[in-house]
């Protein structure tokens, strides 16, 4: 069994990971109320204040509390693309790694007969994720019913799915920066590192000097891609345009004039560059059972709200 629990004052709570038909659920109820793909904080959190497809543990959550754990996917609007909820919701789940990433996407290539960067649920059905079942007959039997449950929820109204969108939105991760980096395999169809010399958004820096530590292997990069990872799960706003100016301007810099491609490490290294990248909080997975349990054990009435204990 995969689930979270702690201990709050006498009480074990647990966070049992949402049912595939509830998630099905809530995906029709987003797309009727949200057609755009895009939700207010304010009507996201009226949605899980109604009981009728979260799991019991979400019943004893205040409106404050449930505002703190979705303000995570806020960046610079007061609007989350809810896909990103799905996914949060997908939770526990295996998370692939850049290389699975990659290997995802050149089977999806190969699949893609049209070359529309589509795939119909026939084509989709050939390839494989980046998870199987284990011995567990009840973790197997969620996993292998995972794969076609993705589809019907991140496919469109013609019953296609775009796979580089589908594969971006499952580069994010705990950590942003590795989401990031995640991000830019799939684009760019190699494993990117973090430069070593340059110090990471946690503060922890590389003993090695810059011209020690300089990556000898050397990934193009378009602006084209660039701009599709900045601009993913974002609404086209101001904002967002202002930002891509910037980004065209630090790409015209550090562009090798003779091929019209940049190394991605010129992009990671510019002050910038590397800012633009870490700005959204597209790549930030949420993980919405640590967030509620967090708050339950500093709310000393939460376990009193239960009405039986999760056990």
């Amino acid at each position: 069994k995969q689930w979270y629990q702690r201990r709050v004052r006498g009480t074990t709570l647990t966070a049992t990971p949402f049912p595939l038909t509830q998630i099905q659920e809530l995906h029709r109820n987003l797309n009727s109320v949200a057609p755009s793909g895009f939700i207010s904080l304010e009507v996201l959190v009226e949605m899980f204040e109604a009981p009728a497809f979260i799991p019991e543990i979400w019943f004893n959550v205040t409106t404050q509390q449930l505002e703190e754990v979705f303000s995570q996917h806020l960046s610079e609007t007061k609007f989350i693309n809810w896909n990103s909820v799905l996914l949060s919701c997908l939770l526990p789940m295996p998370l692939p790694s850049q290389k699975q990433l990659i290997a995802t996407m050149a089977q999806y290539q190969q699949l893609d007969k049209e070359g529309n960067g589509r795939l119909d649920l026939s084509s989709y059905a050939q390839g494989d994720l980046w998870f199987i079942g284990d011995q567990s007959q009840e973790t197997f039997d969620r996993l292998a019913q995972l794969k076609t449950t993705i589809f019907a929820l991140f496919c469109d109204s013609q019953y296609t799915i775009d796979y580089t969108d589908l594969l971006l939105l499952f580069s994010s991760d705990p950590d942003l920066t590795m989401g990031v980096l995640k991000a830019l395999a799939v684009v760019t169809g190699q494993e990117v590192e973090w430069p070593q010399y340059v110090e990471s958004p946690s503060g922890a820096e590389s003993g090695a000097g810059a011209e020690a530590s300089m990556p000898t292997k050397s990934i193009p990069v378009t602006l084209e891609q660039l701009e599709r990872v900045i601009s993913f799960n974002k609404m086209e706003t101001e904002s967002l345009k202002n930002t891509k100016e910037q980004l065209a301007g630090i790409f015209k810099e550090v562009m090798d004039q003779d091929t019209g491609v940049v190394d991605i490490s010129s992009i990671l290294v510019h002050p910038k560059g590397r800012e633009i990248l870490l700005r959204s909080s597209s790549y930030q997975l949420v993980d919405y059972a640590t967030l509620i349990l967090d708050a339950a054990a500093q709310d000393g009435k939460f376990a009193e709200r239960i009405s039986q204990p999760l056990v």
